[in-house]
């Protein structure tokens, strides 16, 4: 596994990582106890050095699952853990809470289901831009940073305005959507990520599962899938379309639709990491394996890859 280095920090972490949330159940539907726990076995015994999670997931059984195998495994040093906080579940409706004391407990409940005396990074679930232009944020931020519970801190991001502020107020990481049918959050932060020195971690590679390319047009999700109402049938079928019409694209090592996702967002180099999702033990291998090879896209397919998207109706 590759290495790189998160922004200015001069961490070193693996370029491929995992995201948990299909892991949790609460996403993509129902996953068992032992089928969670032997994908994250899969992806750390490929060579997985980030695990990338938040403290809601499974209301948090994740963060416990997670620490319980690497406490079992005695990985716990090798591992750079990432988890995002600021969604309280313990009322009757979700609500976001970023108050300080909420933070500071948070992060105090996060390392105690983590098994661990730190988090690598904290990292703020989703924030508005209100919450981010407050002091107090930031101030919070800062103490868990300066305590020790925090090495790094940072927020996921869905807007350009969230992550110029998240920049200015000196984050050390962002985790933002990327992927070949959705590039413009990180291409118009391209240039405050770039003077700012900011790591970044990806998530979605895969657009919600369309570009690892396990199912077709007449994909229908169940209720507790969250495409069942993010998507229409009408979306779900332009959606396969335009993954069709990258297919050409697969050529010599490029073997599959996760390759060429899992290399696309690995050649943007100011991509610290990325951390794709996994439900099974061989999607984990699977995607540990993406990026066996360099470069990541050749140069030809880069230059025409631009004109392959627009061809495809693809805006980004």
């Amino acid at each position: 596994m590759r290495t790189r280095t998160l922004g200015s920090s001069g961490i070193q972490v693996g370029e491929l990582g995992l995201g948990t949330w299909s892991l949790s159940g609460d996403g993509y539907g129902p996953v068992t106890p032992d089928d969670a726990r032997a994908t994250l076995h899969a992806a750390l015994d490929e060579g997985v050095g980030l695990i990338e999670t938040a403290d809601c997931y499974a209301e948090g059984n994740t963060e416990r699952m997670i620490g319980d195998v690497l406490r079992a495994r005695g990985d716990r040093d090798r591992v750079f853990l990432s988890t995002r906080v600021g969604i309280d579940r313990t009322g009757e409706m979700a609500r976001k809470r970023f108050e300080p004391e909420y933070l500071q407990r948070a992060c105090e409940a996060s390392i105690q289901r983590l098994q661990t005396d730190r988090v690598d990074a904290l990292v703020l679930h989703n924030p508005g831009v209100t919450t981010l232009l407050r002091p107090e944020t930031w101030n919070a931020l800062r103490a868990l940073k300066k305590s020790g519970l925090a090495r790094l801190v940072g927020v996921s991001i869905g807007s350009v305005e969230c992550g110029e502020v998240a920049v200015t107020q000196g984050a050390d990481l962002l985790v933002i959507p990327y992927n070949l049918f959705f590039t413009k959050l990180l291409h118009q932060l391209s240039a405050a990520i770039s003077s700012s020195r900011v790591a970044v971690i990806v998530r979605s590679p895969f657009a919600y599962g369309v570009l690892a390319d396990t199912w077709g047009a007449s994909r229908r999700f169940r209720d507790e899938d969250h495409r069942m109402y993010r998507w229409s049938a009408a979306d779900i079928a332009r959606r396969v379309r335009q993954r069709e019409a990258l297919r050409p694209m697969l050529k010599g090592d490029i073997a599959t639709m996760r390759d060429l996702a899992l290399r696309y967002v690995l050649s943007n180099g100011l991509v610290s990491a990325v951390v794709p999702g996994a439900r099974t033990p061989d999607h984990a291998r699977q995607n540990a394996r993406c990026a066996a090879t360099t470069p990541y896209l050749p140069d030809e397919e880069m230059k025409s890859l631009g004109q392959t998207l627009a061809n495809a109706g693809i805006a980004g």
